[in-house]
């Protein structure tokens, strides 16, 4: 899933205002969710239309080893996703994907065959989908068959929000906060910074800012839980002046005190931008007073 700009811009506005952002990330994983297994459907029953029966070699056929669907798309059909993939082989090369949708949808085949001669459940599913003029029927193994591919998009779809809403929302957070702080162009460098290896203390940091005195601040932002030790453990990977998260702990705070490094902290605070003003004030970091 890819943050969408419309979610972005929301999640900062929210950031500023103190709100949790996380209802904009949930919405967003939802609407994205909803139009997959819309045009899921569409396809299992314009599919449909070329054949008699949903069955498992059928679906195998149709949306595992077809040429219309992406390889990653039939892992997710499969009931398996790109990074559980990657994680498992260290590579997902679409030969590797392919291989292992095939292989997992095998095992579902079994799972479910298995289900289907258990009768003392006495549990039956039917799905109808209608499209246009045409309408689908599906079985107990075509339904959970669906059920599987659905809840396996849900978690990839979140999954992915969540791990990249932190570098989405970072430069353009700072960005804002910098705009209605009013610190000038020549005080910001927003460029996207990379670890120099030739040093080995040197970190990837979010943004930098700089004093009226020429000398450089390195910001570090977390979207982060309460009370989570990476919170302030960041600040010394990366070598930090400025922390700026979504909540601290009572200890992530003294612990950044101790080190020296300014801290905003963004949830349920209406008075942020005055915060982050008295930040850059106790730096000499010019801004509009």
């Amino acid at each position: 899933m890819t943050f969408q700009n419309e979610v972005i811009v929301k999640t900062v506005e929210r950031l500023l205002k103190g709100e949790d952002y996380r209802e904009e990330i949930v919405n967003s994983i939802n609407a994205v969710f909803f139009d997959f297994t819309i045009e899921f459907f569409k396809n299992i029953v314009e599919a449909k239309m070329n054949d008699r029966g949903i069955t498992l070699d059928w679906y195998k056929k149709y949306f595992i080893n077809s040429d219309y669907f992406s390889a990653d798309e039939a892992a997710i059909y499969a009931g398996i996703n790109k990074k559980t993939i990657t994680n498992i082989y260290g590579t997902a090369t679409k030969k590797v994907v392919l291989d292992v949708a095939n292989h997992n949808f095998e095992y579902l085949s079994g799972v479910i065959g298995e289900l289907e001669k258990d009768t003392s459940s006495g549990i039956g599913i039917n799905i109808k989908i209608s499209y246009k003029s045409i309408t689908v029927d599906l079985s107990l193994t075509e339904s959970l068959l669906v059920i599987n591919a659905l809840a396996t998009k849900k978690i990839q779809l979140r999954g992915g929000a969540w791990s990249s809403i932190g570098k989405k929302v970072e430069k353009p957070l700072l960005d804002k906060l910098c705009e209605i702080a009013g610190v000038p162009d020549s005080n910001i460098d927003n460029s996207h910074f990379k670890q120099d290896k030739s040093k080995s203390f040197d970190r990837e940091v979010d943004y930098k800012l700089i004093s009226a005195t020429g000398r450089v601040y390195r910001i570090e932002v977390k979207l982060m839980g309460k009370g989570n030790p990476e919170s302030a453990d960041a600040t010394i990977a990366r070598d930090s002046d400025i922390f700026i998260a979504d909540t601290l702990s009572e200890q992530n705070c003294n612990q950044l005190a101790a080190r020296g490094v300014e801290y905003l902290i963004l949830k349920e605070n209406t008075d942020c931008i005055n915060d982050f003003k008295q930040i850059l004030k106790r730096l000499d970091i010019p801004f509009e007073k």
